[in-house]
């Protein structure tokens, strides 16, 4: 009899003892998606919206690059390692520029090819400068790839962004007037991203670039708002759906402000923070801390963070270096 009761007794134990185990393991996967989705999701929106910045500065390089300005500042080559820029139809105001190979800095491999379309009258045969207020270029993107050599991880564009020059001017100018150079862009991607997923994203940003010093030695900023409102969402950057298949906005509640010529910390954000709005777990990304996630203002900052709430309600942070 008593022989019969332990043998009950050690089932009950084991049945107990296997749900708790199924049960924390459920957790444990539940944590670790959770984490690796929100990850994801910011990693995927940070490599797209450098990327297109890259772009970006490559039309402004290249339209640019004929100004005596530019050439005794010595900015032509900036981003245009293997690039070769098609100027065939530049009396229609159309550039073209086909990439092939690494970029300067031999972090990441560029092929396919991008036209930047400056304004054109058919009527009047004439091209409308760059740098005229309200000038508008458009990049028409052609099977844009980009490889990171490190993870061999890629990511391509097609698509279109629409830049308009708010403010007149170039950015050129910076190194010798206080004024601020400000671009307005609107762009509708088809994106493709390592896995094979294709996805399509939208952004509406404000980009506006300041100079700190004078001629060569000085350093050109650039801060990135969002421009536009969308169900209510103020401040929104970037949407679309991720690789979740989750719709998702990106609102910028603190404009991103990074450097991008002659500094140590080149397109790394200073500063800033991006909320991730209608995610299943809304998402808040901070730029410009230290290994433990504190705020620095010293020299180039570590990385950025990530917080939200995990499905047990749960408050979780994860820091990642740039």
């Amino acid at each position: 009899m008593k022989t019969k009761k332990m043998i009950k007794y050690l089932l009950v134990v084991a049945t107990a003892s296997l749900m708790f185990t199924a049960c924390k393991k459920n957790k444990d996967e539940i944590n670790t998606d959770d984490v690796l989705q929100q990850t994801t999701s910011a990693l995927d929106q940070s490599r797209v919206e450098s990327e297109s910045n890259a772009v970006m500065d490559d039309a402004n390089n290249a339209i640019e690059g004929v100004s005596s300005t530019r050439s005794m500042l010595g900015l032509n080559s900036i981003n245009l390692c293997n690039v070769t820029i098609d100027s065939s139809q530049k009396l229609i105001g159309l550039l073209t520029l086909v990439y092939n190979g690494n970029d300067c800095n031999n972090i990441k491999s560029r092929t396919g090819s991008i036209r930047v379309q400056l304004p054109y009258d058919s009527t009047t045969t004439t091209v409308t400068k760059w740098k005229v207020l309200g000038s508008k270029i458009t990049l028409t993107f052609n099977n844009y790839k980009v490889t990171n050599l490190s993870d061999n991880k890629s990511l391509t564009f097609n698509g279109t962004h629409s830049v308009t020059n708010v403010s007149g001017g170039v950015i050129a100018d910076l190194f010798f007037n206080s004024n601020p150079i400000v671009h307005k862009i609107r762009a509708n991607m088809i994106l493709t991203f390592d896995d094979g997923t294709n996805r399509t994203w939208q952004a509406a940003r404000l980009r506006t670039f300041t100079v700190v010093g004078s001629g060569t030695n000085g350093i050109i900023s650039a801060t990135l708002a969002g421009d536009t409102t969308i169900n209510t969402i103020p401040n929104v950057a970037m949407w679309g759906t991720n690789r979740a298949s989750e719709d998702f906005y990106i609102s910028i509640t603190t404009p991103i402000f990074y450097n991008i010529y002659n500094s140590t910390c080149l397109y790394k954000p200073l500063r800033g923070v991006r909320v991730h709005k209608r995610l299943a777990r809304e998402l808040t990304v901070t730029y410009g801390v230290d290994g433990n996630g504190n705020t620095t203002t010293l020299g180039c900052p570590y990385g950025y963070k990530l917080n939200w709430t995990n499905a047990q309600g749960v408050a979780k942070q994860v820091i990642k270096a740039y």
